[in-house]
């Protein structure tokens, strides 16, 4: 998407793409990040590296966007903040001017996306396409709403994007929404499901054998599918798995976390699926602040439960708090060794991933990286 906006500016920079360390980068030049707050650690000493050359260093995304103060102090000279297509233009008329930088280029979060499409001259990637930024809903972990309003992306945008797609030899298409369910052409002003119905529809006539809707990284919430919307979907799309976010286990930490559904909303979701003949990617959430070996074991008694009665695949996420959220400031709860062990055991029964362990590993070795350089971070968290 950023791409496809510096390549309109008449007179931008040059600019490469590196899919790595940016270690060519010298005085005079401009490295720009788009970053998630777990890779910090790992990318803090190419920062400190680039900075002692007297590279110009930006850092965009959720990070930057939520805090940006700590970007800076982390050694970015600038952050952008808000939608990145916005802001660009502003930065790189600076660059292009060689002005001195300012210390945030703001995007806001209001704005028409609808004119940005995920394609570049410059790499053959095709992403999918985002249908929906910014959320209805505020659960308590995520930084979805963070990115303002739910703005759609309207049905005209999603065919001129087909069309190019398929002028690229493109036999398969994604999308991106954060609730797959709830989008809606802003044109028409059509229900949920006239307006997927039209999308999907559209990518057919376009001649995609491949359509994907309701997987990653468009997940279903539960609540939100009934039989009419199983229909649909099977009538389009080509997997076999749709995704679905339950997040926990613990009817109470549902609560807090302000999901606005239920367990019974989990599980009548999954049937629904099953019987439509998809079977279900179910995310879990574990390590939650303050959570008790109680709430784990009913987390733990859940996933059994969904693998005896319906047909699912289990992914469990370690809890990491994200800048910008109610729980920021949070630490998460790391397992002793019999939660890890209980972990590891359904693990070995094939009822879960692990991606949980790859999270929390990524969890640990960002809090000591704050607790030794930048303690006065670490101090915030409780």
């Amino acid at each position: 998407m950023l791409l496809n906006v510096w390549e309109k500016i008449p007179g931008a920079p040059t600019i490469q793409v590196d899919d790595g360390p940016a270690s060519e980068a010298r005085r005079g030049d401009t490295v720009l990040y788009s970053l998630l707050t777990m890779q910090l650690p790992e990318l803090s000493r190419e920062i400190q590296l680039l900075r002692e050359r007297g590279v110009i260093l930006v850092a965009g995304g959720p990070h930057a966007s939520a805090d940006p103060e700590f970007i800076r102090r982390v050694g970015f000279h600038t952050a952008v903040t808000g939608d990145g297509e916005t802001a660009l233009p502003y930065l790189i008329r600076d660059l292009a001017a060689h002005k001195s930088l300012r210390p945030e280029y703001a995007g806001g979060r209001q704005h028409d996306f609808s004119s940005w499409l995920p394609l570049s001259s410059r790499i053959t990637t095709l992403p999918p396409l985002e249908l929906m930024r910014g959320c209805y809903y505020r659960c308590e972990y995520c930084a979805t709403p963070g990115t303002g309003r739910p703005r759609f992306r309207p049905l005209d945008s999603v065919r001129d994007y087909l069309e190019r797609l398929r002028n690229r030899g493109a036999s398969r298409v994604n999308f991106l929404c954060p609730s797959a369910l709830d989008y809606r052409d802003p044109v028409l002003g059509a229900s949920p499901k006239e307006s997927v119905a039209r999308l999907l529809h559209s990518a057919r006539h376009a001649g995609f054998r491949h359509i994907e809707y309701g997987i990653f990284p468009s997940e279903i919430r539960p609540g939100t599918l009934d039989d009419e919307w199983v229909r649909l979907l099977r009538s389009y799309v080509s997997h076999h798995r749709l995704t679905l976010g339950a997040q926990s286990g613990f009817p109470g930490r549902l609560q807090t976390l302000r999901r606005g559904h239920t367990i019974e909303d989990v599980e009548a979701a999954i049937h629904v699926a099953n019987t439509g003949g998809f079977t279900v990617n179910v995310d879990i959430i574990v390590g939650y602040p303050d959570e008790s070996p109680d709430e784990r074991q009913a987390t733990f008694d859940f996933v059994c439960r969904l693998h005896r009665e319906h047909q699912v695949h289990i992914q469990v996420h370690h809890f990491f708090p994200l800048p910008g959220t109610p729980l920021q400031h949070r630490f998460p709860t790391f397992f002793k060794l019999q939660g890890e062990r209980a972990l590891a055991r359904l693990h070995q029964d094939g009822l879960i991933t692990l991606q949980w362990k790859k999270d929390r590993d990524a969890s640990r070795r960002y809090f000591e990286w704050l607790r030794c350089f930048h303690p006065e971070e670490y101090a915030l968290f409780h």
